[in-house]
C-alpha cells in the first residue's frame, strides 16, 4: 500500500495550517505514529505517486495474487449472511446476492471451508455476522427467531456513534476546488484529465483532504467546561495522552450533492469525536 501527499495540494492545506498554529495547534510531521494526540499535519492519503492513482489492498494484494497463483478465489457481489456451525465447529458460510435477483426469495449458497474460517467485516458487521449466527446474548437471539449457539453477552453490546458533522463555507471565486469538476463543468473536467494524462499530476491525484488535526483541550479550557465535560474527560482522557478528543480536517470543495447547493466555490470542515 502507497502513502504519500498525492501529486497535488490544494492551498487550502497551507492556510489552514497557518490558522492552527495562530490557535497554538502545533505543526507534526506525522500524526499515525499513534503516540501523538494533539497537533496539525499535511494529511497523508492512500496514494501512489509514481501512478496518480489510489492506493487500494484490491490492487496492491488481491488482484496480483490473482493473475500470479491459483489458490485465491473471489466471490464478489454477495454478502456473508452467516457461519455454518455444526456440533460446536465452524464449517463453512452462508452467502446471499447482494442484489437479490427475486425480491421474494433470496437464494443463498453455502461453502464450507477445508481449513479455517475467517470473518472479517468491519466493527459494526462483524458482531452483526456472529449474531446470525447464533453467537451472542442468548435471551436477544430468541427474541428474533435465532436458536442460540453460544451464549456471548458482550457480541454487539456497548455500541456507540461517532458524532460527525460537516460544514461548508463560501470562498471567493479564484480559490482553486474541486467544485467545479465535481459539479460537472466540462472546462474543468477536461483540464484536469489532461494534465492526469500528460504527467500524472494535478487535481485528480488527491481527494481534496489536505490538512487535519488532533486536538486535546488546554488546561485553560478544561477549567472553562461544564462539570460534565471535565467529569467525562478526566474519566477516560485525562491518563491517556495518546487518545485525542476530536479530529478535523479541511476539504477543499463542497462534500455533498452539488445539485442542492447554489453555484460557487467552497471548503468544508469536517468534525469527529475519536473516543470512546
Amino acid at each position: 500500500i502507497k502513502v504519500s501527499f498525492g501529486n497535488y495540494t490544494y492551498p487550502h492545506c497551507q492556510d489552514f495550517l497557518r490558522a492552527c498554529e495562530s490557535q497554538g495547534i502545533p505543526y507534526s510531521d506525522d500524526l499515525e505514529d499513534l503516540q501523538a494526540s494533539h497537533g496539525a499535519e499535511h494529511w497523508l492519503k492512500w496514494i501512489n505517486r509514481d501512478l496518480g492513482r489510489r492506493s487500494d489492498s484490491a490492487h496492491a494484494y488481491i488482484h496480483p495474487t490473482m493473475r500470479n497463483k491459483q489458490n485465491l478465489f473471489l466471490l464478489t457481489s454477495s454478502k456473508c449472511e452467516k457461519v455454518v456451525i455444526e456440533d460446536g465447529k465452524a464449517v463453512g458460510i452462508k452467502v446471499v446476492p447482494q442484489v437479490p435477483m427475486e425480491t421474494k426469495k433470496q437464494i443463498s449458497k453455502v461453502y464450507y471451508a477445508r481449513k479455517q474460517i475467517v470473518v472479517s467485516c468491519g466493527t459494526d458487521f462483524f458482531a452483526l455476522v456472529l449474531q446470525r449466527s447464533g453467537i451472542g446474548a442468548a435471551h436477544h437471539l430468541r427474541t428474533v427467531g435465532i436458536k442460540p449457539i453460544g451464549d456471548l453477552p458482550g457480541v454487539g453490546e456497548n455500541f456507540q456513534a461517532t458524532y460527525c458533522f460537516f460544514t461548508p463555507y463560501y470562498v471567493k471565486p479564484d480559490v482553486p476546488t474541486f467544485d467545479d469538476f465535481v459539479r460537472g463543468d466540462p472546462v474543468a473536467q477536461k483540464s484536469a484529465f489532461d494534465q492526469w494524462y500528460a504527467n500524472k499530476d494535478g487535481p485528480l491525484t488527491t481527494n481534496g483532504i489536505e490538512a487535519g488535526v488532533k486536538i486535546r483541550p488546554t488546561e485553560a479550557e478544561l477549567a472553562s467546561a461544564d462539570a460534565d465535560f471535565r467529569q467525562g474527560y478526566a474519566d477516560y482522557f485525562e491518563n491517556k495522552p495518546d487518545k485525542p478528543l476530536m479530529h478535523y480536517s479541511v476539504i477543499s470543495g463542497f462534500f455533498g450533492d452539488h445539485t442542492k447547493i447554489p453555484h460557487g466555490k467552497f471548503m468544508t470542515m469536517f468534525h469527529f469525536l475519536e473516543y470512546p
